[in-house]
């Protein structure tokens, strides 16, 4: 770690550096691409502040398959990212690095500190798992010509044990990885009298839109599945009202040892908001939770990367116990969310069309780009520039509401994923035959839409989810598995459609604060100059 001066020739010599190595260690040319400017634009900031004898120390670390890039410079604290323009800043600037799509700073022991934590180039998920599901049926077909005892050796006393194990391993991360999401998330929003009217008035928006466009799709999605119900499917009053008390627990611990998942998000929920009415004086508390929120998302991660072995066994194991007809009406999941899709896209296209009187079609082109980029890389982070650019220059929204909106929205705004969840929990209690009662129909739209925003954005991140939404909804986790496979297509679709009704969340947003430019968001595209 040689010290370096803040002259121009260092300067260009880092940012040329930090290209090469990333490129050398897999990580995407387009992110390189940024992490290069950004690198670039750090340093002479701070050659502006210190002066070109202050010195820096660059460091590239590679743990376990995960990269990062750290500059430190010592002396006062500089924060090369504050503006001063805006009072979200900070907040915004935390969601981005999060999200990987920016750096972070902090100043330590006298040193400023800069990461960045590049993305390697993603393997095709859909890929590897289209490879086990293929490989499995292959290996099921080979496997029908043995013996039926030892057919059943391998299903019951090899592929089962291991399923079990990753079951448990799957539960036992569950719990503490969504408490510690949804506790680091509300912390991480800050000070609410610093996100002003702006910051509050969107998360409200965000929370409500979100319940007001799942219940609806809830109704509309039942009859397509023929679902067991219980004493005639009559309302119980006592059984609502039972429900809606199991969700707060008899104390801090229980929770846990006994795997309630809307009982540990209650608690994520009080510890979170607790911690963020203290502030600074939970600063050790939020330290502890950042750090094992990371500790809990790479563990996830790691575990994530052996879905594609755990579906190659559940699929066999199916085959060898000739139990593969479940998988026969899980189509209904597909064409179910694809039409609670398409009424989520025509509420917000009647919207603003309506409301804001712009033609249908110059709404469609302005925000198809974006849509098309999520649409077939299943990433928000990759559609991120040109959502923002989207947002600002074609649609005339004001840029702190863009700023701050896109990735906040991001995070905690998916209304296409509550509603695959709501999608997910029908086809399985249909498939394994799970008693449904007007409780279990409100603690499945109640579920859903909490996990859309508890969701980790993560690798791994639905796993933990579809655990959680089986557990409560009493789905027997071998649902885990077909879940697992149809994932792969349906993240595709529910990242576009969550991008796209943001965009069309913040055009209302901007309205309703009078920060919207009306005649941009009007005018054809290609006529902005």
């Amino acid at each position: 770690m040689e010290k370096m001066k803040l002259n121009n020739e260092n300067i260009a010599q880092t940012s040329s550096l930090a290209e090469k190595t990333l490129g050398e260690w897999g990580v995407d040319a387009r992110n390189i691409i940024q992490i290069r400017l950004a690198v670039e634009e750090t340093l002479l900031k701070y050659q502006e502040a210190f002066g070109m004898e202050a010195v820096f120390v660059q460091k590239y670390i590679k743990r376990l398959n995960r990269i990062r890039l750290e500059l430190s410079l010592p002396g006062e604290r500089v924060d090369p990212f504050d503006t001063g323009e805006e009072e979200q800043s900070q907040v915004m600037r935390g969601l981005l690095a999060n999200m990987g799509v920016a750096p972070s700073w902090q100043y330590k022991n006298g040193e400023n500190l800069i990461l960045f934590t590049p993305k390697k180039k993603k393997r095709s998920q859909m890929a590897s798992l289209a490879l086990s599901v293929i490989l499995a049926f292959l290996c099921g077909g080979v496997c029908r010509f043995l013996p039926e005892s030892v057919r059943t050796f391998l299903a019951n006393e090899l592929i089962s044990p291991v399923f079990n194990r990753f079951m448990g391993l799957l539960s036992a991360i569950a719990g503490p990885m969504v408490f510690l999401s949804i506790v680091w998330g509300i912390y991480g929003i800050g000070d609410m009298a610093a996100m002003g009217r702006i910051g509050k008035r969107m998360i409200g928006r965000f929370m409500l839109m979100t319940i007001l466009l799942t219940l609806p799709v809830c109704v509309f999605a039942m009859p397509f599945f023929s679902l067991k119900t219980g004493d005639g499917g009559k309302f119980d009053f006592s059984e609502l009202f039972q429900m809606v008390l199991d969700i707060v627990p008899g104390n801090f611990f229980t929770p846990f040892t006994e795997g309630n998942p809307m009982q540990i998000i209650f608690v994520a929920v009080l510890i979170g908001i607790a911690m963020l009415i203290l502030g600074n004086k939970a600063t050790i508390a939020a330290a502890f939770v950042e750090q094992s929120n990371y500790i809990i998302q790479l563990i996830m991660e790691t575990v994530s990367s052996f879905v594609p072995v755990f579906v190659f066994g559940s699929i066999l194991s199916m085959i060898l116990g000739n139990d593969f007809s479940v998988f026969l009406p899980a189509y209904k999941v597909v064409l179910v969310m694809l039409m609670g899709d398409a009424i989520l896209l025509a509420v917000y296209l009647v919207l603003v069309c309506t409301r804001r009187k712009v033609q249908l079609w110059v709404l469609l082109k302005k925000m198809t780009p974006t849509f098309l980029i999520a649409l077939t890389t299943a990433s928000s982070s990759a559609a991120f520039g040109v959502n923002m650019e989207c947002c600002e220059k074609d649609l005339g929204i004001d840029r702190r509401i863009v700023n701050l909106g896109i990735p906040l929205g991001q995070v905690i705004f998916m209304p296409g994923v509550s509603v695959m969840f709501l999608a997910v929990g029908f086809c399985m209690a249909e498939i394994y035959g799970v008693t449904v009662s007007p409780a279990w129909l409100a603690m499945a739209g109640l579920i859903a839409i909490v996990l859309a925003v508890a969701a980790p954005p993560i690798p791994g991140g639905a796993l933990t989810c579809y655990t959680i939404l089986f557990v409560q909804l009493k789905i027997p986790m071998e649902a885990v598995a077909i879940t697992i496979a149809l994932n792969v297509i349906l993240e595709f679709i529910t990242t576009a459609v969550n991008l796209f009704c943001l965009q069309a969340e913040l055009v209302e947003l901007a309205a309703g604060l009078d920060m919207l430019d009306v005649g941009k968001l009007r005018e054809e595209k290609h006529e902005r100059i």
